[in-house]
This record gives structure tokens, C-alpha cells and sequence, in this order.
């Protein structure tokens, strides 16, 4: 018994007509006949009477149509789960460039050519409000509003700088705390991105509300406005290392933020096979490097 055989023989339930049904299914009526007459005969049973002008299902064919459907409907529910078992999406803020975690993902892919890995970079909060729609997100752990629903396993711990121009008043100092910048105008990224929680966290946490003049959703965008004096920013040091010598000083904060970037995915969910195999792979490269 094929599957395709199955889908022949709803189409004529639904039909009721073999000339229809053989239409609907791409045969002459004649080839829909010899395709059900093969069923009747594997199943040793007539499934549809013959003997009546008018289409009718023997006792035997309506049990068996109730069971066709039922197996059409596993077969798609199998084929569904089979093939997102063999995907992994995973939901990142705008972070990994400047911790080139790129190349982990690609050596992952390499090893596994078989898993589809599906990653989807966006602002933070969009991927707070899609987390149950990733095998994974890669946010920082200070965005998750119920960390006890969820796992994390930290990739990256960065500290927060100050970041100005060459020319600012401040760019020769070694190091500052945060406090010291309250009354400089801020470059900041956007709201929602998560660099500007982690960052209007810090200032509020040193005794300031920042004054932010600008705002933007890339990281190139904040440097080029503070290469042109219209403000400083804060940010972390991974990041600044991605434009360092192009007009711009880092002034390390004697203060230590820090807001890890986490992998994270939720608690009390059994593991696909390519989610726990990814899980393995980033904990082996996290433990060689």
C-alpha cells in the first residue's frame, strides 16, 4: 500500500465520481480504476460498490476511509517533525560580529551539513517576544524578565568602556568611572536593542539619568557620530577593538559593568537530537577557548 494510493482513494470519497477524481488526481478514469482495484485487491476487501448508479462506499470502505485519513494525516504530522527536527533556528540580538561567532557557527554546519541552521538576527525585544518560536536566542541574561523558566550558558562576558573622540578632553585619561561622564551628551543605541538597556542600566546604577541626544540601531552609525564630536558613547570593549584607530579613544570604566551575552533556551523541554548536539558543540568550544 503507497501513500499516493491512499490520496487517490480520499480524492474519490470526496469526489465521488471517477471521472472527477481521476481529473483532481492528474489520471484518466481509467487509471484511478486500476489504482483502487490494486488496493481492494492488498486489502481483500471491495471497498466500493459497483453494482449502483450512484457512488457508494461498501461498509468495509468507510471504515477503511476513516482509517486513510488518519494515516495521510500521521504520515504529514511524521514528515513535519522529522524535518524540524533537522532545523535549528536561533534568534540573536545584533551582538556577534565583533565576538566573530560566525566562525563557530560555520564549523557547527560544517560537522553537521545535515541540520539546517536557521539563525535570525534582530533587536532584542522582537526576539523577547518570538522566544518561544527559537530552539535558541543569544541575548544578554539582563533582558530575561523570568530567568527561571530558561537555561543559560554564557558565550561571551565583555566589559562596558567609555568610547571618545581623540580630541575629547577626557581621551587622554587611563581610566574613569561612569559618574565622571554625567554631564557629556551620549550617543546610544537604540531602545530595545539591548546595548541600550545594558548601558541606560549602568548609568542609572552610577547615580545618573544619561543625557542622549542620538540614538541608533548600528553600532557603526554611533561610532561615526562620535568620530564627528556630537557626543560620546559607551559600549564594550570587544566592540571598540572593531574601530580602534580611527579616530576614537576607549577609556576603561573603573566601574565594571559587565552583562554577559547568553545562550539561552527554555527549562523542562525535552532536547531534540540537533539541539542537544549544538548544545554539545558550543560547551566543547567554550571549554577550548
Amino acid at each position: 500500500m503507497e501513500i499516493q494510493q491512499l490520496e487517490y482513494y480520499l480524492e474519490l470519497c470526496r469526489q465521488k465520481n471517477f471521472t472527477e477524481a481521476g481529473f483532481a488526481c492528474n489520471l484518466s478514469q481509467s487509471a484511478l480504476s486500476k489504482q483502487i482495484r490494486k488496493l481492494e485487491r492488498e486489502l481483500n476487501v471491495t471497498l466500493i460498490k459497483r453494482n449502483t448508479r450512484k457512488f457508494e462506499l461498501t461498509e468495509e470502505g468507510i471504515i477503511f476511509q476513516d482509517y486513510a485519513e488518519k494515516m495521510l494525516e500521521l504520515h504529514r504530522k511524521m514528515l513535519e517533525d522529522i524535518h524540524s527536527r533537522m532545523e535549528l533556528k536561533i534568534g540573536s540580538m545584533s551582538v556577534l560580529s565583533p565576538y566573530h561567532f560566525a566562525l563557530v557557527l560555520s564549523a557547527f554546519s560544517e560537522k553537521y551539513p545535515d541540520i539546517d541552521l536557521i539563525l535570525e538576527e534582530s533587536t532584542a525585544d522582537h526576539i523577547l517576544a518570538e522566544m518561544d518560536h527559537y530552539d535558541f536566542a543569544i541575548l544578554r541574561s539582563l533582558l530575561i524578565q523570568d530567568p527561571n523558566r530558561y537555561n543559560f550558558l554564557t558565550l561571551f562576558d565583555d566589559y562596558l568602556c567609555a568610547i571618545v573622540y581623540d580630541s575629547h578632553p577626557l581621551a587622554k585619561r587611563k581610566s574613569i568611572s561612569l559618574a565622571e561622564l554625567k554631564d557629556e551628551t551620549f550617543v546610544f543605541p537604540q531602545k530595545g536593542t539591548g546595548g541600550y538597556e545594558a548601558f541606560y542600566d549602568s548609568c542609572i546604577k552610577s547615580g545618573f539619568t544619561p543625557n542622549i541626544q542620538y540614538e541608533f540601531p548600528q553600532a557603526n552609525t554611533i561610532m561615526s557620530f562620535v568620530q564627528a564630536k556630537m557626543g560620546i558613547t559607551i559600549n564594550f570593549t570587544k566592540v571598540y577593538q572593531e574601530y580602534e584607530g580611527s579616530g576614537l579613544t576607549m577609556i576603561p570604566l573603573k566601574d565594571e559593568f559587565h552583562y554577559p551575552i547568553s545562550l539561552i533556551y527554555p527549562k523542562r523541554q525535552a532536547l531534540t537530537e540537533p539541539q542537544k548536539l549544538f548544545l554539545r558543540f558550543i560547551k566543547n568550544w567554550l571549554a577550548a577557548v
